[in-house]
């Protein structure tokens, strides 16, 4: 046999191979070291403190010491915990329900607390709580609220949860000091439940005609972001699951935990931008309600391929207001929608979408889709211009937080820290 034939590679080719590798890992090493500064400041904004005004602490008594009144349904809730009922799990912590109760618990650790809580000993709380006490007040002034028909607009506001107890406790050895927050249990669920049940009827209904029953509600629900921007806040997690149904004129905002002041930086951070959020949080906030709207409308309604189908001609009242405010909606106001809602009355008739800019065409959005077919490219750009989603996982996972934590402010969100 004769002697393997070896082809060797020039120096000069094997030099450049060797830079070019260089330079990609060089390359690399510098996006993902920009990424992790980028997103750790992300992560840093996000969690900084909601400003409240100092007069929240006035619930510093009811914490370090509750009245008999606190105590005592304290103590019922902890001696009956085997009679919770699990409602669903998340990110923060469980959900349960108690009779016409709903505890939430937060577990420390799953997601940083944000603001301080009354008393040195207790570290932070989850900024729902002191949020909730704010917007909602107490269960007892909701209840005498609504009894006197009186006027409070920081206490037990209508549109809002009430705060029925707060405390932190532990299940059991095992488990560490929870958070847990009580409010009154909703009978009617939220907006997702209330679609389910609509949906499940056996007289099935279009759009338009739940858009005439329901429009109202929802216009009502307008005025509880109203009241919310004009004290200085933004909700920023507007979406089905946290609107609740009271009955069937009256929709409930909950789920606090994110509110936050106008000028919070958070709402000029990359994660921000990242999840296609105004600007303006207020104006994120109604674009995030109307979507919800229609969400629901969607679910609801006999045939979401109908549905589909209308939002994109653009001629029923309800789509020619989500075009017509798409088409501002950087500076959307609840006060211009308000208005616009009358002007697009559900008890209209469909008429031409020539006056409006926009509906897009499903092409535009969805390019590619059509090879399936056109029922399932408008049921894709349909979940194209009405998403709600607020996530973070891209910025955990390129800041390191999984490794490292995510970074925190030490401040404690009352006004008197400025």
């Amino acid at each position: 046999m004769g002697r393997p034939l070896r082809v060797s590679i020039p120096h000069t080719s094997r030099s450049f191979r060797y830079r070019f590798l260089f330079v990609i890992f060089f390359l690399a090493l510098f996006q993902q070291q920009r990424l992790l500064l980028l997103y750790r400041d992300a992560l840093y904004a996000k969690y900084l403190p909601t400003r409240f005004p100092s007069n929240v602490e006035e619930y510093r008594p009811r914490l370090l010491r509750p009245d008999d009144e606190d105590a005592q349904f304290q103590d019922e809730l902890l001696s009956n915990r085997k009679e919770w009922k699990i409602l669903g799990q998340g990110f923060e912590g469980r959900t349960y329900t108690y009779h016409d109760s709903v505890i939430k618990t937060f577990t420390p650790g799953k997601s940083p607390f944000r603001n301080c809580a009354p008393g040195s000993s207790y570290g932070k709380w989850p900024t729902e709580i002191p949020a909730s006490l704010y917007f909602g007040g107490s269960f007892t002034a909701a209840a005498t609220q609504h009894a006197n028909a009186s006027s409070n607009a920081n206490s037990a506001s209508v549109g809002f949860l009430p705060v029925k107890a707060y405390f932190m406790a532990t299940s059991s050895p095992a488990v560490g000091a929870e958070w847990h927050l009580v409010t009154p249990l909703v009978p009617g669920g939220n907006l997702n439940g209330l679609a389910k049940r609509i949906h499940r009827k056996r007289v099935s209904r279009s759009a338009q005609e739940l858009d005439i029953e329901y429009r109202p509600v929802f216009v009502n629900l307008l005025n509880t972001l109203d009241s919310l921007h004009n004290d200085g806040y933004c909700h920023d997690d507007i979406k089905p699951s946290n609107i609740f149904v009271e009955d069937d004129l009256h929709w409930v905002v909950g789920d606090l935990g994110n509110v936050r002041e106008i000028s919070h930086p958070y709402h000029y951070s990359k994660i921000w931008k990242n999840n296609n959020q105004l600007e303006d949080c207020r104006a994120n906030d109604v674009m995030r309600a109307l979507k919800s709207y229609l969400l629901f409308l969607r679910s609801a309604s006999e045939d979401t391929a109908s549905f589909n189908r209308e939002l994109f001609e653009g001629q029923t009242p309800w789509s020619r207001l989500f075009w017509w405010a798409s088409a501002d909606s950087l500076t959307m106001t609840v006060a211009e929608l308000r208005v616009r809602s009358v002007v697009e009355s559900p008890l209209q008739e469909p008429r031409d979408a020539s006056d409006l800019e926009g509906p897009p065409s499903v092409h535009s959005i969805c390019p590619f889709w059509k090879l399936f077919g056109s029922r399932f490219a408008l049921s894709r750009a349909a979940h194209a211009v009405l998403p709600v989603s607020n996530s973070e996982k891209f910025a955990r996972w390129a800041s390191f937080s999984w490794f490292s934590g995510v970074p925190v402010s030490n401040e404690c969100g009352y006004t008197h820290d400025d």
